[in-house]
Formats: C-alpha cells, structure tokens, sequence
C-alpha cells in the first residue's frame, strides 16, 4: 500500500512523503535521501545534453531508486516513511523570504499578494505559482527564486516536526524505528539523534556513504578533490553552489565547522546499532578517510561497552547507486537481525 502524507513545518514550508509497505506493522523504518536527490534515492550515472533538443538528459543506474528497491524488500514487515527533505522532491521550495521580497518590490505587488507568493513556494504548488506569474520576468524569478543556503541544523528540525505529526497523520504510534540515510541524509540523522529524546525507540540507523568526514568534506578539502573543490572554491568567492536541489553557501559551510567536533564525538557515544556501508569507488567520500573515521568510532564503542558498529565496503560508487546487491540485501538483513535481537531480549 502507498499513501500520500505531507507535513507542514513550523514555517510554513510542507515536506511531502509516503507511507509503504505494511501500514498495519509496528515497526516503522525512515528514509532520509541524499542532497539533490528524491525520497526514491536514485542515481544519476550522467547527464549529457541533447544537441537537438539543447534539454539535460539524465541517465540513471537503475529504473528506480535505492530507497525503491529497500523499501520492496521491507513492505511486508515494516511500515516505511520516505519524504522529501526540503527544496526536494515534491516538498517546498526553502525560499530566502527576505531577498524574494526585495525582488518583489520591483513589480509593485501587495502584501497579500507577496504572502500569497511565498505561500505557493513553500507548498511547491506549481499551479498556484504559474497563475501568480503574471508577466515573463515574474514567472523567471517564481521558478527560480532566491533559496537560503542548505542547513543540517534546519533539515533535522524539520525531521522532528515531521516525526511528532507522524502519529496524527498516520492514526497510530510505532513501536521502534530503524533510519536510513543516504550522504546528505546521514548528516540529518546524526543532527536529529543528538536529542535523546529522538532515540527513544531507535532500533537501528543505516548509513549509505556518510558524509561524516567533515575536514575532508567541507573544512579543508584538498586542491585535488575534484567536485568537493570546486564547490568549495565556489562558495569561497561568494555564490551558492547548486547540484540538482541541494543549494550549499557559506553559512552551509559555517554551521558545518560549528557542529562538527561535537557530532563526530556524539556518534563515537551513540548507543544504538549502527552500519556503515561504503563504496571503495566514491570520490566524493573517498574509503581510506570513511574507514579512518569509523576505525575511530567502532573503537571507542567498544571501549564503552555501546551498541556495535557494522563497518563494510562495498565495490561501488558514491551511495552505491551501481552496487544494489549485495548492499540493500545486507541493510534488510541487518535491520532484520536487529529486530530478532530485540525479541530475544
């Protein structure tokens, strides 16, 4: 069974997601997707432009999207919530309010008028927005309006908001969860479960190629770092960078040197059964800075006597979008064990 949710955030902007697999079940599993990506997770192998047409065709690694492939496996046991994180998917545009209404200005709107705008971004509801388009320029800046840089911090207060309606929405409480995240969505879950109050319940986390290697990633990425450079240098000369709809700019960048010590220190003493799967084809995240961070980690749980770490590489790229089998079966079989180890308990 699918079922359309939404939520909206504190904010007013709606993220939007579906509820598969057995509604009935107990036990719910989240998945968090990558920047730029959807809630199906799916990996764009490339993107060339047609010549004829001048349109961007994307090439994907499969027909349908990691998260599609886990949550078929899953359907029969667990309930399982996907969503858009916010300026993806199908969820709302994370607009910057205060230089879109600068913009505005310049074409002599009301006030109701601009709320009505702003409303229609943070709902991503395309017709109201085309009807709101009253002239070419107005309709270039509705479609591509000024965003506020990505923040972790903003996208795992949206999760909480999200998984305090989820009873209401869905008519029931569960109980436990196991999370998923992808890259991006790795960062939102680590920042979402530095509350306790959020593990209550957690019976697993997943992580596809965290983006936990933070200095490596953001704070003093090397020249030679291909993609992570660029955007890098990007974002030093005062622009946003965008891939897809992940927007990153230096308050991105800012927040990431404030929290960074103190995450990386939070998922060394998390108590709850964690994997790690990692392709030793990633560019982005290369295997030797993952395997240095998570040497770490699964020490110093042991040490402590927490919940265990599961480390693996896998032959693949970025998120494993070309390596499906054998890592969606070892993420249903863990999530699976760890169900089995709560029973026996």
């Amino acid at each position: 069974m699918n079922k359309e949710v939404k939520f909206v955030m504190s904010d007013g902007l709606v993220i939007r997601g579906s509820l598969e697999g057995n509604l009935d079940s107990d036990n719910l599993v989240v998945m968090l997707h990558s920047g730029g990506y959807d809630r199906h997770e799916q990996g764009i192998k490339e993107a060339k432009k047609n010549p004829e047409t001048g349109k961007t065709e994307k090439v994907f690694y499969n027909p349908q999207g990691n998260y599609d492939y886990l949550t078929t496996m899953l359907k029969d046991d667990y309930c399982v919530l996907r969503i858009d994180q916010r300026n993806h998917g199908k969820s709302g545009k994370n607009v910057d309010v205060q230089k879109l209404d600068e913009k505005l200005n310049e074409f002599n709107l009301s006030e109701s008028e601009k709320q009505e705008i702003v409303k229609a971004l943070h709902e991503r509801d395309n017709k109201k927005i085309s009807e709101l388009a009253t002239s070419d320029d107005l309709n270039m800046l509705l479609h591509r309006p000024p965003l506020k840089d990505m923040s972790f911090v903003e996208m795992s207060k949206d999760l909480e908001e999200v998984m305090k309606q989820l009873p209401e929405v869905v008519g029931k409480s569960f109980n436990s969860v196991d999370y998923v995240g992808t890259c991006m969505g790795t960062v939102v879950l680590g920042l979402y479960l530095e509350n306790e109050k959020n593990r209550e319940n957690v019976n697993s986390i997943t992580l596809f190629s965290p983006l936990y290697t933070f200095d490596y990633s953001f704070t003093n990425t090397p020249e030679d770092a291909g993609l992570l450079a660029k955007k890098k240098q990007v974002i030093e000369s005062g622009k946003q960078f965008r891939l897809g709809n992940a927007v990153e700019g230096k308050s991105t960048y800012d927040e990431v040197a404030r929290f960074s010590d103190e995450f990386i220190e939070n998922l060394k003493n998390l108590d709850i059964p964690t994997y790690c799967i990692q392709g030793t084809s990633d560019v982005l995240v290369p295997e030797q800075e993952q395997l240095k961070l998570f040497t770490e980690v699964i020490k110093n749980r042991l040490g402590k006597g927490l919940s265990e770490v599961y480390y693996a590489e896998i032959e693949g790229v970025h998120c494993l979008y070309d390596s499906l089998y054998p890592s969606l079966v070892e993420v249903s079989d863990f999530i699976n064990a760890n169900h089995q180890a709560q029973k026996t308990i």
